[in-house]
């Protein structure tokens, strides 16, 4: 099987970045695996337009999956994590046909996502962090499997996100390669209780609980050694190590170091009768299972995978999250030092630790994930989709520089049964006789109109064509030759969609690139946000029935935002349209146009009334008391 595992390591210091490089070790044996670790965006992607910087990163990531994979058939299985969605763009380009991951089977590793980080961390009101989790949920909507490692991580993403969206889990524990049973060195009981914290210093991970459950203990014979890098997830956004530090007050019990190399860190755990691994929240806690591969026992909240290769011979679990819970854990070690001895000279924690580390059973486990993922291949299936009938909308006024290449650009789409109605919203400039050279095509109709303006005229060609579909187009930008046929593909296994759009590549008048690139939307389902346009372009494949039903006020709208007045309507109504994420559509930009003149007041109050609009439209409204 050919496997592509994407790292979301941020920090030299994570042991994200190391669990994975030992997870391909083990896989390598029995497969092929490339693994890609930070990927970064090409320069043609860093001018554009996205949504977050977690979106741009994860176009970055199906560009190094294309080189990774240049000249092959595209990976079996594709492996990201959920924090931050690395993998929403490739899930998207999958749905839309990719050449390279059509077939492929793509599996989210649950690792924490932002949301639930941030959720615990205090942070969930910030703009970036409600983003990040909007993403990282349409990733799981579109994957075809979850890997969760075992204990309550699974039940704890049910719990919160619940069963509708995510998909189905494969239990695969964390691979370590063999290793020989460790030397473990006994530390007595005369001094103090060793104990030692290592991890970024956060509000989830529990390391401000941990301190004040250490301060709050009965006797004064234990030393608490933190290792690792501050965070500002401390009350109100504040440092966490300077938390700490205001706890204490200067008792030498308490010692914080800055993060150590990873080699470093093994040592340590020997010079420790405890790892403290104290979260509110966890994934797997890969600190733990470092210090119980060198035999130093853990002390660890019942959460995440946790509580399954702790409590079965690691160490010792507290009852609860929190400083009671752990106050009451370190007191009863405390008491019972002997216990302490013990354990960590039985041998107990390493047996512990390979039993969840088998290779053997993560191996098994990846078996099942050979099963062919629910991607498809009817994107290049051109003959299942040679029926439908479709019909370009193109409004015009005053676009005689460009309509006939916009125009022609349909004309041009590999899809053979199109014809394009162009309706002329009141240009009666001599220039204008370009239409009529157009209307001698017979696949070309020309309607004219008083001018009601973009809407009026987009709708009243809606209205008058009788095709399956109708292809939203503007009269000066230019369409790629197959983006009509990929686009009836993606209707045809997926038939529920409202429509279809994508990425645009910014030209100038003369249609040359501009360096500001271009647009990435993501589609209506995916941001909730009202101040700004994700959700596509007016360039967009619609099927016929999606527009019945608009408010019969929609034509009144003068928005410079209709589009998205569209996009939005549906949504309310629950249909959802998808995104290929490729720059199929050449939009041209004028230094007059609406995105370069208008100043941000006037976007801000058209995009206002048009909100406002649909909220009187939908009922959403009262009358003040």
């Amino acid at each position: 099987m050919r496997i592509c595992i994407v790292s979301a390591e941020h920090s030299s210091y994570g042991g994200i970045g190391h669990a994975l490089r030992r997870q391909v070790e083990v896989l390598s044996a029995r497969h092929e695996v490339v693994l890609i670790e930070r990927p970064e965006p090409s320069e043609a992607l860093a001018r554009m337009s996205f949504a977050s910087a977690d979106h741009l990163r994860s176009a970055a990531v199906l560009e190094e999956i294309e080189k990774a994979h240049e000249g092959t058939a595209g990976p079996d299985l594709l492996e990201v994590c959920d924090y931050r969605a690395l993998g929403l763009v490739p899930l998207q380009a999958r749905a839309a046909g990719h050449p390279l991951l059509r077939k492929t089977t793509v599996a989210i590793r649950l690792s924490s996502t932002a949301e639930l980080v941030a959720l615990h961390d205090g942070r969930l009101q910030l703009p970036e962090e409600q983003r990040a989790g909007e993403l990282e949920r349409e990733q799981f909507r579109l994957a075809d499997r979850l890997l969760w490692p075992g204990g309550d991580v699974l039940d704890a993403y049910r719990r919160y996100y619940g069963d509708a969206l995510l998909p189905a889990g494969v239990k695969t524990g964390r691979p370590f390669p063999a290793a020989p049973a460790p030397q473990v060195a006994a530390l007595g009981t005369d001094g103090p209780l060793r104990i030692l914290y290592a991890g970024r210093l956060q509000r989830i991970k529990g390391a401000m609980d941990l301190v004040d459950a250490c301060l709050r203990l009965p006797g004064d014979d234990w030393e608490l050694t933190l290792i690792g890098a501050d965070t500002e997830t401390a009350a109100l956004g504040q440092s966490v190590r300077l938390t700490i530090e205001r706890m204490c007050e200067g008792d030498p019990r308490v010692r914080i170091e800055d993060p150590v190399a990873h080699e470093d860190l093994q040592r340590r755990f020997g010079e420790h009768h405890l790892l403290a691994v104290p979260s509110n929240f966890e994934f797997c806690g890969n600190v733990a299972l470092e210090a119980m591969r060198a035999g130093t026992p853990v002390l660890a909240t019942p959460v995440g995978a946790l509580v399954e290769f702790v409590g079965d011979g690691g160490g010792w679990l507290a009852d609860d999250v929190g400083t009671p819970a752990l106050r009451r854990a370190l007191a009863r070690l405390l008491e019972d030092r002997q216990e302490v001895e013990r354990v960590r000279a039985s041998g107990e924690v390493f047996e512990a630790f390979r039993r969840f580390t088998a290779p053997a059973r993560f191996l098994e486990a990846y078996e099942i994930l050979r099963e062919p993922g629910r991607g498809g291949g009817a994107a290049s299936d051109a003959a299942r989709t040679q029926d439908a009938t479709v019909t370009a909308v193109v409004p015009y006024h005053r676009a005689h520089r460009y309509v006939e290449e916009a125009v022609g650009s349909l004309l041009a789409q590999t899809h053979p049964d199109l014809d394009v109605l162009v309706v002329n919203d009141g240009s009666f400039e001599p220039e204008d006789a370009v239409l009529d050279r157009l209307a001698e095509d017979p696949r070309v109709r020309v309607v004219t109109q008083l001018q009601g303006g973009d809407i009026m005229a987009r709708l009243l060609g809606i209205r008058l064509a009788s095709s399956d579909y109708v292809m939203m187009f503007d009269a000066d930008n230019v369409l790629e030759p197959e983006f009509v046929a990929r686009v009836l593909a993606m209707f045809r296994d997926r038939p529920e969609l409202a429509y279809v759009t994508c990425w645009l590549r910014y030209v100038d008048p003369d249609g040359n690139e501009l360096h500001g690139g271009g647009y990435a939307p993501l589609g209506n389902r995916v941001l909730s946000s009202e101040e700004e346009n994700w959700d596509g372009d007016t360039a967009a494949l619609v099927p016929r029935r999606v527009f019945d039903g608009l408010p019969d006020a929609f034509s009144e709208q003068q928005s410079i935002q209709g589009d998205w007045l569209i996009y939005r309507t549906l949504r309310e109504r629950g249909e959802y349209g998808a995104v290929i994420p490729e720059r199929l559509v050449r939009y041209r930009v004028h230094p007059d146009s609406n995105l370069r003149s208008s100043d941000q007041c006037l976007h801000v109050r058209s995009w206002e009334e048009g909100r406002d609009w649909r909220r009187l439209a939908a009922g959403k409204w009262t009358v003040p008391s």
